[in-house]
């Protein structure tokens, strides 16, 4: 069965054994036959014909086009097609002579263009239409008058090889008689556009709508032909014949001044013009024309007559409107997933990534979005997008999902009733979820290929091809955040994990004295941070308590401090009092650095505690100051004396800053992941945390205070925040 829209061109044998004949003689007479059938031609139609029959018993049956180069030299107009079924002749009924197209490229080149294989169609100008047989050939060559390019005849033949070199001469000695005599007819209806020729005009068009007239300006009077009048939505053959005024009732009122002045412009010198307008034809449409020709003088060198050609360019203008929304709808589109992808590089969450996806389909109208995956023997919602809680479904069903998941074939249902009439089983979650249609599509490369999204759209919904086309896009882009996102979650927490491995598992329980940390990773970045806290019992009984932050985010930086914990607690266990131990640990540091560029520093405070007395002593290397709160007092910046951060002097000093805690006063150490963030200065942020632990110590309890600060100081974690916070609190009761 010859499938629906084939281009249907019979393939002859021709010549002996199926070759082209070889004898001159016979491609003289086919010629000389067609140039005659070309000078007798009264219409483009004829015209095409006698081309094409002429050539028939020497190259098989053809199918062709003759396109004609408008007064503008933007656009070619189909005026005459054979054999060409409606998929190959309406779209070259209006051609913009930039596309890229071979009848175009012929145009400009003023050369013949041959396409002998598919791969050359398809290679050189992939815009030709898709559904062209394979074996097809085509040759498309420029129509030429007195040197000027003035159409494109176009030829196609279904046939296993190309036109031969023999053929081709034959066709372009046949294009060489075509442009003149397409170019007498065309000028017949410019030179003598009278009635009198009425019905050659109106049949010498074609496909394309033509009309003539002759305007004689001394009288106002308008001869037309038939075809004028139908473009004009006027009665043919008027008589008498029409004044201008009369001739352009059909003209919009809106149109009509700019028209009569540019028509008043035209009639004061003798020259070519060309004018658009738009009038309602004898259907009541309204098209647009555009005239074109010369006013003529009298014998004192006065516009005296007016004579032209008024072409029928609706679709044209049609066409290049539609152009004009579709690139305006792709660069809109375009520039959602532009938007949508940057949103999807910073997103690192699931959450996050459902989100932004979310925001960038509002451009599509939709206002729902739903991620499956599968367990066990169900569809479980993974994340969901202005939808509310919602449940699985089971696998065994069939829905969407489960095609989507299991044979990766997506699913567009344009209304509720459409979308129900194949998924029954869907019919109480459309209702609760408010949904008129939806597309479900596969996410092919998150989670081994097990995942699906459903788009929902609370109103009935048309998915046009390029929409779909732009839908899979975003599916795709979201199934490769979501892999970013799994990624990254999945590394983030072994991350935490090491990290938190490495903090000390229990702290030190004295009768008097109360003790309580909190450390939160950083926001962003798989990679293990620096930052720790500490507290053991010296050798002397004292409290030791520390608090450090490693320069940087890295394994590196979590290698370092984890030796630095170490050092410290070492040299402590030892014996040695605070400043000795920076001392010491700083010696180390600076000792084992081997590249200045790409050593790391530390920050870090310590403190020795005698819980029997009070008696605080402090050493700080390059870490924020802690804070003091006395009993029923505000609290305050304690001052302590510091220096420099850890490995970069190897001869830095860290004084001592002794104070005596009065019974039930407060301190407060802490990494400064927790007063610094972006947008916010040391200052601000440590006289927050001052304001925030003060209200907590008379409103929170002890064991929620940390986690209570850290919520009031930085209540959600924002992209770009990739600092840790580490800090310890501290109550000393009394002797």
């Amino acid at each position: 069965m010859e499938e629906p829209g084939r281009l249907t061109l019979a393939v002859r044998t021709v010549g002996p054994a199926g070759r082209p004949p070889s004898d001159p003689a016979v491609w003289l007479a086919a010629l000389h036959g067609a140039t005659s059938k070309a000078a007798r031609s009264r219409t483009a139609r004829d015209l095409l014909a006698g081309v094409l029959d002429a050539a028939a018993p020497l190259l098989g049956d053809l199918g062709g086009a003759l396109l004609l180069l408008d007064a503008s030299g933007r656009y070619l107009f189909l005026v005459a097609s054979q054999g060409l079924p409606d998929e190959v002749a309406l779209p070259m009924e209006a051609i913009g002579i930039d596309e890229d197209l071979s009848a175009t490229d012929a145009v400009r080149k003023a050369q013949p263009v041959w396409l002998n294989t598919f791969a050359q169609r398809q290679t050189r100008y992939p815009g030709l239409i898709e559904r062209l047989p394979v074996d097809l050939v085509t040759g498309s060559l420029p129509l030429i008058d007195n040197d000027t390019v003035i159409g494109v005849l176009t030829v196609l033949r279904q046939h296993e090889t190309g036109f031969s070199p023999v053929e081709r001469a034959f066709l372009q000695c046949l294009a060489d008689h075509a442009g003149p005599a397409l170019a007498a007819l065309t000028g017949r209806q410019l030179d003598h556009g009278g009635p009198e020729d009425g019905d050659l005009a109106a049949d010498a068009s074609g496909t394309m709508e033509l009309g003539t007239f002759v305007w004689h300006l001394d009288t106002g009077v308008v001869e037309g032909d038939d075809a004028l009048a139908r473009l004009h939505g006027l009665a043919p053959r008027s008589d008498p014949p029409l004044t201008l005024e009369e001739f352009l009732t059909q003209v919009p009122a809106t149109d009509l001044p700019a028209l009569r002045q540019s028509l008043g412009h035209i009639a004061q010198r003798c020259a070519d013009y060309q004018v658009r307008y738009r009038a309602y034809d004898a259907t009541g449409r309204l098209r647009t024309l555009e005239a074109r020709g010369r006013a003529h003088p009298d014998k004192d060198g006065h516009p005296m007559m007016m004579d032209g050609l008024v072409a029928d360019i609706t679709v044209a203008c049609d066409r290049q409107q539609l152009n004009q929304r579709l690139l305006s709808s792709q660069a809109e589109q375009s520039g959602r997933l532009r938007d949508l992808a940057a949103h999807l590089v910073s997103a690192a969450s699931l959450d996050e990534v459902v989100n932004a996806t979310g925001t960038a389909l509002r451009g599509f109208g939709a206002d729902g979005l739903l991620v499956v995956d599968t367990e066990r023997d169900r569809l479980r919602v993974i994340a969901s997008w202005g939808y509310g809680p919602a449940e699985g479904f089971p696998l065994h069903e069939p829905t969407p999902f489960r095609d989507a998941l299991l044979g990766g074939t997506p699913t567009f249902a344009g209304s509720l009733r459409e979308g129900l009439a194949t998924y029954p089983s869907l019919v109480d979650f459309a209702h609760a979820t408010k949904r008129q249609s939806w597309a479900v599509l596969p996410l092919p490369t998150a989670q081994d290929g097990h995942a699906a999204c459903l788009i929902g759209f609370s109103a009935p919904h048309e998915f046009a091809p390029a929409e779909r086309s732009l839908l899979t896009v975003v599916a795709a882009l979201l199934a490769q955040a979501m892999e970013r996102a799994r990624i990254h979650d999945r590394e983030h927490r072994r991350a935490v994990e090491l990290q938190q491995g490495m903090l000390p598992q229990a702290l030190p329980e004295l009768r008097n004295t109360t003790v309580h940390t909190h450390y939160r990773p950083a926001a962003e970045g798989a990679a293990v941070g620096g930052d720790w806290y500490d507290a053991w019992n010296t050798p002397s009984g004292e409290l030791a308590l520390v608090v450090g932050d490693v320069q940087g985010h890295s394994t590196a930086a979590a290698a370092l401090m984890g030796r630095l914990r170490t050092a410290v607690r070492a040299y402590s266990a030892e014996g040695h009092s605070p400043a000795d131990v920076l001392h010491r640990t700083n010696a180390l540091l600076t000792q084992s650095s081997t590249d200045p560029d790409s050593d790391l520093f530390a920050t870090c405070v310590i403190a020795h505690l005698d819980t029997t007395t009070g008696r605080l002593s402090l050493c700080r290397a390059g870490h924020p100051q802690p804070l003091h709160a006395a009993p029923g007092s505000r609290p305050e910046i304690l001052p302590v004396e510091g220096g420099l951060p850890l490995g970069i002097d190897p001869g830095a000093l860290f004084p001592t800053t002794s104070v005596t805690l009065a019974p039930g006063a407060h301190l407060l150490l802490y990494t400064d992941g927790l007063v610094e963030r972006p947008g916010l200065d040391l200052d601000t942020g440590t006289e927050r945390l001052r304001s925030v632990l003060d209200a907590g110590l008379r409103s929170v309890p002890e064991s929620e205070l940390l986690a209570h600060i850290e919520q009031v100081c930085l209540p959600a974690p924002v992209p770009g925040d990739a600092d840790d916070i580490a800090a310890l609190y501290l109550r000393w009761q009394g002797p």
